[in-house]
């Protein structure tokens, strides 16, 4: 067997909870790399709400980090 047909036909290993909402930070910032993102798309083929998930969060936690700093400075230069 070759190394390509060992590694298409082989399982695709699931994230953790932890590695998917990494996975979703990084994807928001665009600061993944490519095996990370293959390992990524792998998982949501099979799953996807997992991804829907952990990219929501990510997306509500930079907005309401946007949205506090946001108000500090407004408060600041009042």
């Amino acid at each position: 067997m070759k190394q390509d047909e060992i590694s298409t036909t082989a399982k695709p290993k699931s994230l953790s909870v932890l590695a998917t909402f990494k996975q979703g930070i990084s994807l928001l910032f665009a600061l993944q790399n490519k095996s990370g993102r293959k390992q990524l798309m792998d998982s949501a083929e099979t799953n996807p709400l997992p991804i829907l998930f952990a990219g929501l969060s990510a997306m509500a936690i930079f907005f309401l980090i946007c949205f506090i700093t946001s108000q500090l400075a407004i408060k600041l230069i009042n």
